[in-house]
């Protein structure tokens, strides 16, 4: 710090070593001219790794996905004005997610603010509604303490994390900046950073200020059935071998062969005229829900049903949307199995019922359409004992959550869930590959990835195995699902929107390796290939609309039947 060139540059490499002894690993920088001061500290750090993100809006959803990927937030860095707007979408997600994020945006000095100045704009507050915190700094001086600068990072690390009192989010810091905007040799009193010598001359890196986190507490469950969100990470580990029976979303990190396919249940129960027996056989005295909402419509309908619900993790944002919750607990948990629990009988035989009958019949299914797809890519994935799949917010987390096509045992599931948007998909995933260093597959639908095509640009950061599996069914195939869909002369052109693009040419532009299945074994071969690969693979899977949904049908049928013969 004793040799930054100017004011500037030392309030900013104050606040990049903080953030490093706070533990930020990864930095993304949006090229910018009033931003220099802050893309220059953290390029010239050495211990935070940078990447480059020529749109701000790709770059934010790269930093969610560092973050959701390390639970760390990465800092995002951008200039003043329309740059800021962008973020705001990643920003949204951070909070519905409780995923800690750091925006970093420069901003001219108040003397430029609202004068017709170029590129200024009202940028302060315009993340507020969405950020958990947001700070306006001043221009750098040295007649401001130095000690405010490293305090206040220490402020947005604690409240992006979740540990001043509130839930994780993005915290949105915003710099005004005079110049010289460059490195320039501009004369600054270095008897400033006399004020925090305990922090200077610290040999062991240390924050200046930490912040304790609330202990979890303990819950004993003796009698209740577990739902299971994406929850943190103390959360899931209390209930990764757990003694009860626990319905896991896809997203959780908790599915597997004996918590996976609530949805396959609830179908053969409640569709039509339903199962009577096996409606009688999934009676719960009491329901624990854990972390965020669930993908299943079914499984938030059939909670909805209790009385005796009880709500862990909830806060800000509220998840109780049926308003029937009878308890909340906004703190951070660890499970803890009662003495006499023990698995719920009927769900654990349904469950085992309607999974066996899924895999078989996906497996008698010849076509390469959406579900067999995923559930092919999903198999090649465990050829490694470790990586992330990513899912598409539209369709495949969807097709992945009720076939109960979960992750291969020491795989994590990625999602951006928070808002469910579809925007920012490629990035998140790209996210996710650069924090973990590990691989990462991601499924993506057409609509999603047309949304998010200039971050195929930032798969050239990757050295990991990426493979970007895009569902091509020529338009928004959820909305078929829809009242809507019964109206034709709108229903094509205003909402299932074909495009007729095909993706293995873009991803060629970009010069990201390319592949075009049309089989079930072709699809097996280019992920075991990709996986082997380090860097980016797109994988484009044309699919027919109507093709999928018959092989949906199909194969939810079959469960539906051999539940049937199950529960008489």
């Amino acid at each position: 710090m004793h040799n930054a060139p100017n004011i500037n540059l030392a309030w900013t490499m104050l606040a990049v070593e903080e953030c490093f002894r706070l533990g930020v690993r990864h930095a993304v920088i949006c090229p910018g001219s009033r931003s220099a001061p802050l893309a220059i500290a953290f390029g010239r750090h050495g211990g935070i790794q940078t990447h480059v993100a020529h749109d701000e809006r790709a770059g934010a959803f790269m930093a969610l996905g560092v973050a959701k990927s390390s639970g760390v937030p990465a800092v995002l860095v951008m200039t003043s004005g329309t740059a800021v707007a962008n973020a705001l979408p990643a920003v949204v997600e951070a909070r519905m997610s409780r995923t800690p994020l750091l925006v970093f945006s420069a901003d001219r000095p108040p003397e430029l603010r609202d004068c017709g100045a170029n590129q200024a704009i009202s940028q302060a507050g315009l993340l507020a509604g969405a950020a958990r915190w947001c700070c306006d700094l001043p221009c750098p001086t040295d007649e401001i303490a130095a000690e405010y600068i490293l305090s206040t990072v220490d402020e947005a690390f604690a409240r992006a994390c979740g540990d001043a009192g509130a839930q994780s989010g993005a915290v949105h810091l915003n710099w005004q900046f005079r110049e010289p905007l460059a490195p320039e040799v501009a004369p600054w009193n270095i008897d400033w950073l006399n004020p925090i010598a305990r922090w200077t001359k610290d040999k062991s890196r240390a924050p200046w200020r930490t912040t304790l986190a609330a202990n979890a507490s303990t819950i004993a469950v003796t009698d209740a059935l577990v739902i299971a969100g994406r929850c943190d990470q103390a959360t899931r580990e209390s209930l990764f071998k757990w003694r009860g029976t626990m319905l896991a979303d896809v997203s959780s990190g908790l599915a597997a062969s004996a918590t996976a396919g609530a949805d396959l249940v609830l179908r053969a129960a409640h569709d039509g005229s339903g199962n009577a027996a096996l409606r009688e056989a999934l009676r719960v005295k009491a329901i624990a829900v854990v972390g965020e909402a669930v993908v299943s419509k079914r499984l938030n309908a059939w909670i909805n049903q209790h009385d005796a619900v009880t709500l862990f993790g909830a806060g800000d944002p509220r998840v109780d949307p049926s308003h029937r919750a009878s308890g909340m607990y906004c703190g951070p948990v660890v499970f803890e199995a009662g003495k006499n629990l023990r698995p719920h009988a009927g769900w654990k035989r349904a469950l085992s019922c309607a999974t066996r009958a899924v895999r078989k019949a996906i497996a008698n299914e010849s076509a390469l359409v959406e579900p067999t797809a995923i559930a092919d890519a999903t198999a090649a994935c465990g050829e490694l004992d470790h990586g992330t799949i990513f899912y598409g917010s539209s369709m495949p987390i969807r097709d992945a959550d009720f076939l109960a096509l979960h992750p291969p045992a020491g795989w994590q599931a990625g999602s951006n869930r928070g808002a469910s948007g579809i925007d920012g998909l490629f990035a998140s995933a790209i996210g996710h590959a650069l924090a973990s260093g590990q691989p990462v597959v991601a499924f993506v639908g057409d609509v999603s990835a047309l949304h998010d095509l200039n971050s195929l640009q930032l798969a050239s950061h990757v050295n990991t195995p990426l493979v970007l599996i895009v569902l091509n069914n020529d338009g928004g195939g959820i909305f078929r699902y829809l009242p809507v869909a019964k109206y034709a002369d709108v229903f094509n052109t205003l909402f299932t929107t074909p495009h007729g693009r095909e993706f293995t040419p873009i991803a060629k532009a970009f010069g990201l390796a390319h592949e075009s299945p049309s089989t079930r074994a072709a699809i097996s071969k280019c992920v075991s290939k990709a996986l082997g690969r380090k860097g980016a693979t797109l994988i484009e899977v044309r699919c027919d609309a109507q093709a999928s949904e018959a092989a949906r049908v199909r194969i939810t049928n079959a469960s539906t039947t051999a539940l049937a013969k199950e529960f008489r």
